[in-house]
């Protein structure tokens, strides 16, 4: 067990600071860029801005102090868990005061959007993959495997777009129960509206098919290679030989194999899922944080909108983060000799390197 914190505690530490270079390397492509922040304030100025409006509206905006200065500002209130002000809205009151807008009101629904999409389609990849693998797996070469096998293919050659496209034809205008458009919370606001778990359920639910359908034939074909392979395996071997069932013998000893697979690719995907996900909700109308580093990054004019760009990038490399390390915590519970090969390898390594 202390093996296992000490695993999760580097990792937690690793991904800290994986947040912190995220964050740095934006700051420093985004002034690498030719750009002009001061037209978020002079938005009426015209296509070109005097040299006056450029140096008053930066010092407005707090983009002529050092750029390390700016660094650490950004920084330092970002782990009090405030996003700071956009410069998209910004507006000049008397020539000498600027009125700005909070950002966290704009990226914490994204967030929820963001999430609801990714952690309901991961649940149903997996409620569908499992199965669909395992029962290819157990046979190879059958008609089943072949028609399991075909669906995946499509399903990767197809389009993210496409899909969504085509789901939405077909079911939301023959379920009337699937709203083809939109997003309710999950917890119904006091002000009213739609909201609760059903809404939450079925506003979602032809998000979450497809980005099913994005993901399923990857890990249709893993589940699939993994238990055909462990299918041969001499503890399978043993297991049949001491009168275990065909059934007991694939829930046991064979998917569990399969699982610490999934589990390692679920964590590789979490950043391509965010990407997908721009796609799926441009498709069903969502506002989660890939809709809304569309609209950042389509600033006003030659400029962007840096303080929300740096939102989008915190909170995505966070959620990557965090849901590698939710995915560590599974892998050292299935397979606790993670943690204790983890510990070893450097001590190999050295040795290794003493030999040598």
């Amino acid at each position: 067990m202390t093996r296992a914190l000490a695993f999760l505690l580097r990792r937690a530490v690793a991904g800290f600071f994986t947040i912190v270079v995220m964050i740095t390397l934006t700051f420093a492509i985004f002034w690498a860029t030719p750009t002009q922040p001061a037209r978020f304030v002079y938005t009426s100025a015209g296509p070109a801005l005097s040299s006056y409006q450029i140096q008053h509206g930066n010092h407005l905006l707090g983009v002529d102090r050092p750029k390390v200065e700016q660094w650490a500002h950004y920084v330092t209130h970002l782990l009090r868990g405030d996003f700071g002000n956009g410069w998209d809205g910004a507006r000049v009151v008397g020539n000498t005061k600027l009125v700005e807008f909070p950002i966290a009101p704009f990226v914490e629904p994204a967030l929820r959007e963001t999430l609801s999409l990714l952690l309901g389609g991961a649940v149903l990849v997996l409620l569908l993959s499992i199965p669909l693998g395992a029962f290819a797996g157990t046979r190879i070469g059958s008609l089943g495997d072949r028609t399991v096998s075909l669906v995946a293919l499509i399903g990767i050659c197809t389009h993210p777009m496409v899909i969504g496209i085509l789901v939405r034809s077909l079911f939301a205008g023959r379920v009337h129960w699937l709203p083809p458009s939109g997003y309710c919370p999950l917890i119904r606001s006091p002000a009213g509206g739609c909201g609760g778990p059903v809404d939450w359920a079925t506003h979602l639910a032809m998000p979450w098919l497809t980005f099913a359908l994005l993901f399923l034939a990857l890990y249709i074909r893993m589940v699939r290679t993994s238990v055909a392979e462990t299918m041969h395996s001499d503890y399978v071997r043993t297991a049949r030989a001491k009168g275990a069932t065909e059934l007991r013998v694939i829930g046991r000893h064979v998917l569990p194999n399969a699982a610490l697979r999934v589990l390692t690719m679920i964590g590789m995907e979490i950043g391509t899922a965010i990407g997908v996900s721009i796609y799926i909700e441009s498709a069903f109308g969502l506002g989660g944080l890939a809709s809304l580093a569309v609209r950042a990054m389509a600033g006003n004019g030659a400029a962007l909108d840096l303080p929300l760009i740096l939102a989008i990038v915190f909170l995505i490399s966070a959620v990557v983060v965090v849901g590698n390390l939710v995915v560590d915590s599974f892998y050292v519970f299935f397979d606790p000799r993670t943690a204790i090969g983890a510990d070893r390898a450097p001590t190999a390594k050295a040795a290794a390197g003493g030999v040598i």
